[in-house]
């Protein structure tokens, strides 16, 4: 009910035919070095020497020779040996959740961050950001990446949007003990920025600082029309945040292990993956029940465009990073590509729809 008609609009890299999106990956894959550059990082010493493989690829094809990594190989080698990981000038790290109360730290190089900014970029044009929208930003807690998102985003507008847009930066945290819902209500944003739980929890303290107990956000807080969420499978709670704010949910899905704020459009059809800025493969929920029953067996993947529309399982990305490039990484994110035709928004990248974290659903089913 909060969809409208979407009008085509011109885009750029966004929306090239699916063939040539392809074509732009494997390129950026060769051409970039990647797996050169990557050899010279301590995550891909061991593991490569005992697969016995030369660093370096006449096609993508050749990069399924190559072994998984994933969010348990990163842990174990910054527990080690954290600065040799990087094979490239670091800039800074981006922190993310991780297994049980560790946080994978990611080290970020100058163009990582450039492409950061330009995914921001992206952001606004494909959820229709309005020029000089007031956007309020309720990130989690530090060291999360997630925390510096509202900073990135008034440097990408400054150097790149141009959309003067100014932003209210709250906090979690802080909610119930200072009155930054208060000001908020003062200043009557337009966009909203946060986790959808988040989105949930606030509104009883928007309507206790209006003074009227039991209002909706939508009452109050007439003017956000746009709400971006990340952090979280939006779909469980779309309808509740709809009802309680009156307005357009976007999904987006953020990482800060490969470059994320893939984002869905106005058509909401399923988040926009952009298979530009990473090699992206699926690895089957057959294939990952046949590696729970079965210690040792490693599980086939395919390349997520070439799978079957409905086809769900965990995302496996190889990334362009400068400072760490992750060599099909297992992201423990699980899927379901709702598509690869193009969308009528104008883009053309699969769209995908993030079910939740894979430790999740084993953790279920070992409970059950």
């Amino acid at each position: 009910m909060w969809q409208r008609d979407v009008a085509l609009r011109p885009f750029g890299v966004e929306s090239l035919p699916l063939a040539d999106l392809v074509r732009l990956g494997e390129e950026r894959l060769i051409a970039g070095r990647v797996i050169e550059r990557a050899a010279g990082s301590s995550l891909y010493r061991a593991p490569w020497r005992r697969f016995w493989l030369r660093p370096r690829l006449r096609d993508r094809c050749d990069l399924q020779r190559f072994p998984f990594i994933s969010e348990t190989d990163l842990l174990r080698k910054q527990s080690r040996a954290l600065g040799r990981i990087a094979c490239a000038p670091v800039y800074g790290w981006a922190a993310t959740s991780s297994l049980g109360e560790s946080r994978k730290y990611i080290p970020v190089g100058k163009r990582d961050f450039e492409l950061t900014l330009g995914l921001l970029d992206r952001l606004a044009r494909v959820v229709k950001v309005k020029s000089k929208a007031v956007v309020l930003a309720v990130p989690p807690l530090a060291p999360r990446l997630a925390n510096a998102l509202p900073y990135c985003w008034m440097l990408a507008d400054m150097l790149a949007t141009g959309l003067k847009l100014e932003f209210i930066v709250a906090s979690m945290y802080m909610l119930g003990k200072n009155n930054w819902p208060e000001f908020a209500l003062r200043r009557q944003p337009d966009v909203l920025l946060c986790r959808p739980s988040d989105a949930l929890a606030m509104a009883e303290h928007f309507a206790r600082a209006a003074g009227q107990p039991g209002a909706k956000p939508r009452d109050i807080l007439p003017g956000i029309k746009t709400g971006i969420f990340f952090g979280e499978p939006l779909a469980p709670l779309r309808e509740a945040i709809h009802a309680a704010y009156g307005l357009e949910p976007f999904d987006l899905y953020l990482s800060a292990e490969h470059p994320g704020m893939s984002v869905d459009c106005p058509c909401h059809r399923g988040i926009h993956f952009w298979i530009d800025t990473c090699i992206a493969e699926i690895i089957p929920a057959t294939e990952l029940a046949r590696e729970q029953s079965e210690p040792g067996y490693i599980p086939g993947a395919s390349f997520l465009e070439t799978a079957p529309p409905g086809s769900q399982g965990e995302l496996v990305v190889t990334t362009f990073a400068e400072a760490l490039p992750l060599i099909r990484y297992r992201s423990g994110d699980l899927i379901r590509l709702v598509g690869c035709e193009p969308c009528g928004c104008g883009l053309t990248h699969p769209r995908i729809q993030v079910l939740g974290r894979l430790a999740d659903s084993k953790e279920a089913v070992n409970k059950s």
